[in-house]
């Protein structure tokens, strides 16, 4: 049992046992901040850390339950009446897709989202704010290029997720508009893939390719290949993807702690404008471009950070 969850759970006990013995109002619960995001998500959990510090400097960082339920919408909803039953007067949601679930499972929480992409497109509306977390995909997709010359790319998402589906439909026109062939690489109902026949592989934000584990198997089968690979997530440089390109976890964490802190003292989600610019950070891999034979272009040397 983790840190986090061993806290959350001698919280819960405590409570109730207050509660029990008329010690401790039910109102007192309402001061819970509830997180929910997909299980051992390396992006996710950098602006998990980032927030939890922020939360701590701001005295709000002793509240914090997080669920990390299976990466599926009925998962999510109950996670969401877990929370709610525990008194959480706010939910930081991790990615458009988890917000999507906790506002119909419960339209009256207030939702701050984080590491959220394109998340009014993707249907996030309501009792809600946060940090988008919209990445230009152009740029990733021109980097990509630069470094390995792909004609055929292929892009791994699922079909079960918006937010994977709406990254897979702009890089196909992005290639499309450059000659080149996108080969799609659906994992919502499979966890076998084929990698013959692409130049290089695309990882979208779907929650289900993107633990660790998953990311690790991920990068070797596409290194005995010699295809290069990209993330949409930071973090994921550091198991072995040779480009990332995403916005700030630490950014994303401090500014969603702040709306949450905001939420908590009483203001309506609805008066704390979303963050609609965020700050973009690009990773490359220098060992692994090593691995694939591939060369840095000098003109990304002095703009990314470097994985050695």
């Amino acid at each position: 049992m983790n840190f986090t969850r061993a806290k959350a759970m001698k919280y819960r006990i405590l409570v109730a046992f207050l509660i029990f013995y008329g010690l401790f109002p039910q109102s007192s619960l309402a001061e819970i901040v509830g997180a929910l995001m997909p299980p051992k998500v390396p992006y996710y959990m950098l602006i998990q850390d980032s927030l939890e510090k922020e939360l701590k400097s701001l005295s709000f960082g002793d509240r914090v339950i997080l669920q990390r339920p299976a990466p599926n919408e009925m998962a999510w909803k109950n996670a969401t009446r877990k929370l709610v039953t525990l008194g959480a007067r706010v939910i930081v949601a991790y990615g458009s897709e988890t917000a999507i679930a906790i506002r119909s499972e419960n339209s009256q929480v207030p939702v701050v989202f984080c590491g959220a992409y394109d998340p009014v497109e993707c249907g996030v509306s309501g009792n809600v704010t946060g940090m988008d977390a919209t990445l230009p995909l152009q740029g990733l997709v021109d980097n990509l290029k630069k470094i390995s010359n792909f004609n055929s790319l292929g892009v791994m998402y699922s079909a079960n997720e918006i937010e994977s589906v709406r990254q897979l439909e702009a890089v196909e026109g992005l290639v499309a508009k450059k000659g080149g062939s996108v080969k799609r690489i659906d994992m919502s109902d499979s966890d076998s893939y084929d990698l013959s026949g692409i130049e290089a592989l695309l990882i979208t934000s779907a929650a289900k390719i993107n633990s660790q584990e998953y990311i690790e198997k991920i990068v070797s089968s596409a290194r005995s290949g010699k295809v290069a690979t990209a993330s949409v997530f930071s973090g994921t440089c550091e198991l072995g993807v040779l480009i990332s390109m995403a916005a700030d976890p630490d950014i994303q964490g401090k500014g969603a702690a702040k709306m949450v802190v905001q939420i908590m003292k009483g203001t309506n989600p609805a008066d704390i404008p979303a963050d609609t610019k965020p700050k973009m950070e690009m990773t490359i891999n220098l060992k692994e471009a090593k691995n694939l034979g591939m060369s840095i272009p000098f003109e990304l040397l002095g703009t990314a950070k470097m994985v050695r």
